[in-house]
């Protein structure tokens, strides 16, 4: 069995995240996809976000009708700071029960190179990368960057068809600003956005309290 490890901090998950995981499940190259919400995430310093119950509620509510689809509170187990993809592949895979392999976006692979470890991970692991807009991926900037069998690897992990594009930040930014929850069901499964509703995330701070704009 194959399973992909599709990491990020989810704050919220949205409709665009279920598509990227929906596509690689239609690829047939992974058999369940595995949410995992990054338990402190360092490019997000600075800002307050959702704390990791949140989200990995939110994340069991999207998964729960989503045949393949499972969320997972690995790393808030683990508590690694910094937390590398590279080690927890290792060690997810050091198991033997199953292959896990890496979701990724066109950007991110990019910039996998940069990683920790970026070139053995792509070596050592299966990669799936979704297209993004203003992320073009081609064999040739592949190579600049890793030997040919690894770039070649790497390209062909490429999943095919159209991706819906969202962002959690606008996502937020419309759920502090607007009473419109027909447009934020939109944008994420309606039980997310109830529960982010219930509990008032992503609402505005002023003088220490949650409200609108």
């Amino acid at each position: 069995m194959k399973t992909a490890f599709f990491g990020g901090s989810f704050d919220p998950p949205h409709a665009g995240h279920l598509g990227v995981a929906r596509g690689a499940l239609a690829s047939h190259r992974c058999d369940r996809v595995m949410w995992v919400p990054s338990f402190s995430p360092p490019h997000k310093a600075g800002r307050e976000q959702a704390g990791f119950e949140h989200r990995m509620n939110m994340l069991r509510l999207l998964t729960a009708a989503e045949p393949g689809n499972f969320a997972s509170d690995v790393e808030m187990r683990r508590q690694k700071s910094p937390s590398y993809t590279f080690e927890l592949l290792e060690e997810l895979n050091s198991r033997g029960e199953e292959e896990f392999l890496l979701l990724i976006g066109a950007d991110s692979l990019l910039e996998l190179h940069t990683w920790y470890r970026g070139v053995e991970l792509a070596e050592r692991f299966g990669v799936l990368t979704y297209p993004r807009p203003g992320a073009e991926v081609t064999l040739e900037i592949l190579e600049r960057h890793f030997p040919v069998k690894t770039a070649e690897k790497l390209f062909s992990g490429l999943l095919s068809g159209k991706f819906f594009e969202n962002s959690s930040t606008n996502l937020r930014s419309a759920m502090a600003k607007s009473a419109n929850w027909s447009d934020i069901i939109s944008r994420t499964p309606a039980p997310v956005a109830e529960y982010c509703r219930r509990h008032g995330l992503y609402k505005i701070r002023v003088k220490g309290k949650m409200e609108n704009e």
